[in-house]
């Protein structure tokens, strides 16, 4: 494994010697010697601020902090971290939930203990050598989801053959995709719930959910969802900052994204009737806005 220019610090944070000891031996025989140590949360956030470091590996729960919870303060900007950090979250307990949280929250990699030197070198050789973009959205801060993390359930077998992008990885995406367009609409309709005025600042701020929805329905493959999303833009663009927006224009839309998240592949044909309907709304409300001018 190649070592960068300047030799990385890696921070490991556990409350168990033997624990701290093993990663540390792991990584000194792989050529990584400069290690920093923690045992509780606040240890763990001043020598992240103090040392800088490029990789943190660390428990999910160790005293005062949780890994989730330092991971989700790093991605969200934690005074001068950078966001970017690599973040290996060791845990004893990798269920389907605390992994689903673990993505959510922006980790890197999840490591399942008791685990051997290769599987933890694996996952710093995914960091190092592999690094994911950050994608920032209101509803996802952390490494992009294009590539996944490796499979923390995976015999050792399966995890040194396979590629990290299988072939059900675009699949994956696009299900945390449609999720995150979930939350999206649910962050718009709250948004939009008390727009009885002319708001520019909430107008922005659903204008960049919307945004962010049209971009993740794109990436999920779900035209009709992208195709309401666009509509909905194309309304605000037209409303103008300036303009009242009618609030029945955004409630129909936003009621059509729910829709379209409940509605398979297989409803393409009312799929495409809902996005029908909203395009003639918009049309309908921008005619009437010119007939006024």
């Amino acid at each position: 494994m190649a070592v960068e220019a300047h030799e990385p610090i890696f921070l490991i944070c556990d409350d168990n010697a033997y624990v701290r000891r093993l990663v540390a031996d792991v990584l000194s025989g792989a050529g990584f010697s400069r290690h920093v140590f923690a045992l509780t949360g606040d240890e763990l956030l001043e020598a992240t601020v103090a040392f800088q470091p490029r990789v943190v590996v660390t428990s999910s729960r160790v005293p005062g902090l949780s890994g989730l919870e330092f991971t989700r303060m790093i991605r969200a900007g934690y005074r001068n971290v950078s966001r970017t950090l690599g973040i290996i979250v060791m845990t004893n307990t990798p269920t389907v939930a605390f992994l689903g949280a673990a993505r959510d929250s922006g980790v890197d990699e999840m490591l399942v203990r008791p685990f051997n030197g290769q599987a933890l070198l694996e996952r710093v050789h995914a960091v190092l050598s592999r690094p994911r973009r950050l994608v920032e959205s209101l509803a996802y801060t952390g490494p992009c989801r294009r590539r996944r993390m490796i499979d923390p359930n995976a015999t050792l077998r399966r995890r040194l053959s396979d590629p990290l992008e299988g072939p059900d990885a675009s699949e994956e995406e696009a299900d945390t995709n449609r999720e995150l367009v979930r939350k999206c609409v649910t962050k718009i309709s709250e948004l939009a719930s008390g727009l009885t005025q002319i708001d520019r600042q909430k107008l922005r701020e659903i204008f960049a959910v919307v945004t962010d929805a049209e971009r993740l329905a794109n990436d999920a493959r779900d035209d009709a969802t992208a195709d309401a999303a666009r509509s909905m833009l194309r309304y605000i663009r037209a409303t103008g900052a300036g303009a009242q927006p009618d609030p029945e224009v955004f409630r129909a839309h936003i009621d059509a994204m729910q829709k379209l998240g409940r509605l398979g592949v297989e409803h393409q044909d009312l799929r495409d009737e809902v996005v029908r309907g909203l395009v003639a709304i918009v049309d309908k409300r921008l005619r009437r806005k010119q007939d006024a001018a």
